[in-house]
This record gives C-alpha cells, sequence and structure tokens, in this order.
C-alpha cells in the first residue's frame, strides 16, 4: 500500500509521533508533512474531525531522516478542539501547524456553483499522475482566467477512516499550487530559472470527501507581487459537491 504506508505514524507517547517510512528523497513533500502532522493532531481529539488547517513551512524537511510530529493540546471546548503541531528534525522545525476540529452537527447548506468539465475519463494522463494518484488534465476553459483543473483520485482503496480520506485530500492539494500561482508569469521566463517555494498552505474541510473515487482539483491565482504569489482552489467529488476549500502562499523568485 503505497499511499496508505506514506500516511502511517508510529505513536511515541501521547502527544509525539514519528513518521514510519523515512524517503531517500532529498527533499520531503511539502503535503506529505502536512497530511502527517494533521494525523497527529487527529489522534489526539476524540469523537471530532477536523474543520480546517493551517500550516507553515519553515525549512524544507530532509528524505532520510525521520521527522517527529509534537502535538499540544491547545483547547476542548464544547463543539470544537484546536490542536498545534510542530514537525521537527535534527536542523530543528520544519512545519508548524494549527489544526481546527468540531462535533459533526445539522446546519443549512449553501456551496457555489460547480462549473460543467469533462469527467476524468478519456483525459490525459497529468504532470501529477504518480504512484500514489492518478491524475488527469482538464483542458483550460479560460474563465476564470488562468486556472488549472484537473482529476485525482488514490491508486489504492483507502478503506473507511475518514482521517485517511482527509489526509489524501490534504496531500492532493499541495500538487500544483505553486505552479498555478506563477501561470500569470509563464511566458516571462522558463522553468529552469523560475523558483517558487510553499510558504503556507490552509485547508478548510467543508463535507466528507473519498479520495479512492476521482475529486476535481481547480485552483487559480489571486495575487503575486513583492516575490509572493497566493492561489486558491477547490475539491469537488464527481457530482461537483464542494468538498474542501485551499490556500497556499508561495515565494517567487527568479534565479539569477
Amino acid at each position: 500500500m503505497v499511499l496508505t504506508g506514506r500516511l502511517a505514524l508510529d505513536r511515541v507517547d501521547d502527544d509525539m509521533f514519528v513518521n514510519r517510512e523515512p524517503t531517500d528523497e532529498h527533499h520531503v513533500f511539502g503535503g506529505l508533512v502536512v497530511a502527517h502532522a494533521l494525523g497527529a493532531a487527529t489522534a489526539t481529539v476524540e469523537g471530532r474531525l477536523p474543520c480546517s488547517l493551517h500550516a507553515s513551512f519553515v525549512v524544507a524537511g530532509q528524505g532520510a531522516q525521520p521527522i517527529r510530529y509534537e502535538v499540544e493540546r491547545t483547547r476542548d471546548g464544547g463543539s470544537f478542539s484546536t490542536r498545534r503541531v510542530l514537525a521537527r528534525q535534527d536542523h530543528g522545525v520544519v512545519l508548524a501547524l494549527t489544526a481546527d476540529f468540531h462535533t459533526d452537527e445539522e446546519g443549512v447548506e449553501y456551496e457555489t456553483p460547480a462549473a460543467d468539465v469533462p469527467g476524468p475519463d478519456d483525459q490525459p494522463p497529468s504532470r501529477y499522475d504518480s504512484p500514489m494518484f492518478e491524475a488527469r488534465d482538464v483542458a483550460p476553459t479560460g474563465e476564470p482566467p488562468h486556472v488549472r483543473a484537473a482529476w485525482f483520485r488514490a491508486r489504492e482503496p483507502l478503506g473507511e477512516d475518514p482521517l485517511v480520506h482527509l489526509q489524501a485530500l490534504t496531500m492532493m492539494t499541495d500538487l500544483g499550487a505553486t505552479r498555478a500561482a506563477r501561470e500569470p508569469h509563464a511566458h516571462l521566463s522558463d522553468d529552469a530559472r523560475r523558483l517558487s517555494v510553499s510558504l503556507d498552505h490552509a485547508i478548510w474541510f467543508h463535507r466528507p470527501a473519498r479520495l479512492d473515487d476521482w475529486v476535481r482539483s481547480e485552483i487559480a491565482p489571486v495575487s503575486t507581487g513583492r516575490g509572493r504569489g497566493l492561489a486558491m482552489g477547490t475539491v469537488r467529488d464527481k457530482r461537483g459537491t464542494l468538498l474542501a476549500t485551499f490556500a497556499q502562499e508561495v515565494l517567487l523568485r527568479e534565479r539569477r
């Protein structure tokens, strides 16, 4: 199990966890570190699932070295819980995350309408197709400008634990966000000269998700300037139901 194996954590004590499968990669994929931190935070909360997370990428994680996830139990209220997580390696903190959790309850519902786009069948493979996710590109329509869309699905069954699906969704939302932020300036320089690095990442989880079925991610740049860019996106299921909204700020520079 490639994806579920990568998501697994070992519990060191009540509030500390370590990733089970260090990789041989030079840098750890940031979306995986955020998903791990979310898993560690959720393991300290009873009866509630995450409703949002906000993560700051501090320094790049080193793939061959384990990452320790230290959880602070910030608050447990009547309906909400808050947790803070620091992800550490020998060279210091690599990620700081705050996650909020909510007891499921009834409420009125509204969501922005979904665009009518082609389904995943017969769509070309995306550059983000990998051993963990199948990915299919959706041809851009030009509205809104610079929007990027793709279908994603885990390559393996993920079981019935809703947290695993939210972790997989978390990983998926970090695929293509930096590219989306720099898309308005794609004509200015080639990829070899452009430098874009994730600074922070936020997700709001609206509804339960299944990532072993197709979901559609759409990302659009919001603003660039002063060496930074912001992209915002949505995740919807095959019926167009809005599952999550996410945002990422990135560093935008050109190599000299």
